[in-house]
C-alpha cells in the first residue's frame, strides 16, 4: 500500500460480508476499497467493476493483479516512476513479463499433463507479457469480451482515445503467476462453463453444448451453482458421468484440453470415478496433437508474443489456414501480426516497413510487392530514390562509355576522392 494511492479489491458472493469486514479491519486504511458484487457470469464485466471504481476515484493509472499474480518488488517500488516515464513518452499500456511458479501437486491422476506443464513444483521465466499497467484515459475505457460468447477472455481499450503500448524490461520488472494442478483444472472448468473453453468458442465446442444441456436439466444455471454441485458429496448424474468419459478423449485443441481438464476437476472431487475402467483409460491416454492442432498452438503463441492477447477465433482460423495451405510460412507470421493496425495502435509503427503478404516470402514475393514496400518507405524516398536518379543521370550522360567508367570506379573506389570522380567523369563525357 505505501506505493499507491488506492488498493481496490473486487470480490463476488463466494466471499462473505464477514470476511470482507475482517480484511478491512486488518488493514484499517482509507486506501483500501473493497467492492462486494454478484458475479455477472462474465469475467470482462467482473473486471469492469474495478475500472468503474477507478473512474469514480479519479485515478490516472491502474495496475491489475489477479489473485494468483504477484508483481515483484521493483514494479511496486517504481510504479510512480514507471507511469510518469510512460506518460512523457505517450504510452498508455505497459506489458509486464510473466514468471510462472508451480505449487506442489495436490493430486497426480496418472498422466504427465498433471505434472504442472513440465515444471512440477518449479519456477520458470517466459516470453509472455501481459498488459497489466494501464492509463485510464476517460470514462469510455473498458474491458470487452472476445470470441463467440465474450464471457472469459477480453480485450481492453477506448473507442475515443488511441492506445499505445510498450513492454517493460523483463530483467527488472515482472510478475509471478502462481498455480497448482487443482487451480489449472478448476479455472479450465470455469472457462469451459462460461464460454466453451479456448478463446470463448461457445458452440464450436460440441462438448460445451452438451454440458450446458445437462446442467439445464439439473437446474445449474450459473458457474457458482455448477461449482457447488461438483464440489458437494452428492452423487453425480449419470449423464454427467457419461460426459466425463467422452470429455477425457476430446480433441487436443485449446478448448479440447480445457474440456479434458474440466473432467479431471470433476474426478478430483469424485475419486470413485477412477474405479471405472473407461475413465481410467481416458486419463492414461490423452489425445494426440494433429498437424492442425500444432499449427493452432503456434498461432496462439505468436498472438501472445506479438500482440499480448488471446487470438480472436477469426484471426486464429485465418492464419492457421494460411500456414496449413502453404500460403504463409510460420516464420512470416510474427511479421504479419506486426503489420496489423492493432500492433501499430498498441506499440507504434515498426522501425522498418512491414507488409502482410499471403505467401512464403522465401519463394513467392512479386515485383509489385517490392514496389509497394518501397512506396511506403521513407528511407526509399529520402535515400534510395535520389541515388538511383543520380546514377541514371550519370549513365545517360556517359552513353557508350559507362562500362569503362564503372570499371575504373570499382577498381579505385577505396581511394577515389570527389575531385577524382568529377575529373574522370568529365574525361569520359569528352570521349563520348
Amino acid at each position: 500500500m505505501p506505493y499507491v494511492d488506492y488498493v481496490i479489491i473486487v470480490v463476488d458472493e463466494t466471499v462473505s460480508p464477514e470476511e470482507v469486514e475482517k480484511v478491512k479491519r486488518q488493514f484499517n486504511s482509507p486506501k483500501l476499497v473493497i467492492k462486494h458484487v454478484k458475479f455477472p457470469e462474465s469475467l470482462p464485466e467482473f473486471r469492469n467493476y474495478y475500472v468503474k471504481e477507478c473512474i469514480r476515484l479519479g485515478v490516472d493509472w491502474f495496475v491489475v493483479s489477479d489473485p494468483d499474480e504477484f508483481h515483484n518488488d521493483a514494479v511496486r517500488r517504481d510504479i510512480y516512476k514507471i507511469c510518469m516515464e510512460a506518460e512523457k513518452k505517450g504510452f498508455t499500456q505497459l506489458g509486464v513479463n510473466c514468471h510462472e511458479q508451480f505449487e506442489p501437486i495436490e493430486w497426480l491422476p496418472l498422466d504427465k499433463l498433471d505434472e504442472l506443464k513440465e515444471y512440477p513444483g518449479g519456477y520458470r521465466e517466459s516470453n509472455y507479457y501481459k498488459m497489466l499497467i494501464q492509463k485510464l484515459c476517460c470514462e469510455k475505457f473498458s474491458y470487452i469480451g472476445v470470441g463467440r460468447t465474450k464471457t472469459v477472455h477480453e480485450s481492453w481499450g477506448c473507442p475515443i482515445h488511441q492506445q499505445r503500448g510498450v513492454y517493460l524490461p523483463k530483467d527488472k520488472y515482472w510478475y509471478t503467476h502462481i498455480k497448482s494442478a487443482y487451480d489449472i483444472f478448476r479455472n479450465a472448468a470455469r472457462n469451459l462453463f462460461l464460454g466453451g473453453g479456448g478463446d470463448n468458442v461457445g458452440d464450436l465446442n460440441e462438448m460445451w453444448v452438451e454440458l450446458k444441456e445437462i446442467c439445464k436439466g439439473l437446474n445449474l444455471n450459473t458457474w457458482r451453482e455448477f461449482e457447488e454441485y461438483i464440489t458437494s458429496t452428492d452423487k453425480l448424474d449419470k449423464k454427467l458421468i457419461d460426459w466425463v468419459k467422452r470429455g477425457l478423449t476430446w480433441k487436443a485443441t485449446d478448448f479440447g484440453i480445457e474440456t479434458r481438464e474440466t473432467c479431471k476437476w470433476i474426478i478430483f472431487h469424485h475419486r470413485e470415478l477412477l474405479k471405472d475402467p473407461e475413465i481410467k483409460k481416458g486419463i492414461e491416454n490423452p489425445p494426440k496433437l494433429t498437424k492442425e492442432d500444432e499449427i493452432e498452438s503456434y498461432v496462439r503463441k505468436m498472438y501472445f508474443q506479438v500482440l499480448g492477447r488471446h487470438p480472436d477465433r477469426g484471426g486464429l482460423e485465418y492464419y492457421k489456414k494460411m500456414i496449413l495451405e502453404g500460403r504463409l510460412s510460420k516464420e512470416a507470421l510474427p511479421l504479419a501480426l506486426k503489420a496489423s493496425p492493432e500492433y501499430t495502435e498498441k506499440f507504434g509503427k515498426p522501425e522498418r516497413v512491414r507488409m502482410q503478404v499471403p505467401v512464403n516470402v522465401d519463394i513467392g514475393v512479386t515485383v509489385d510487392m517490392f514496389i509497394e514496400a518501397m512506396r511506403r518507405s521513407g528511407t526509399f524516398w529520402k535515400k534510395i530514390k535520389p541515388a538511383i536518379d543520380i546514377g541514371r543521370f550519370i549513365m545517360d550522360m556517359l552513353g557508350n562509355n559507362w562500362k569503362d567508367f564503372e570499371r575504373w570506379f570499382y577498381q579505385n573506389r577505396d581511394k577515389v576522392t570527389l575531385a577524382d570522380f568529377i575529373k574522370k567523369l568529365k574525361e569520359a563525357e569528352r570521349n563520348e
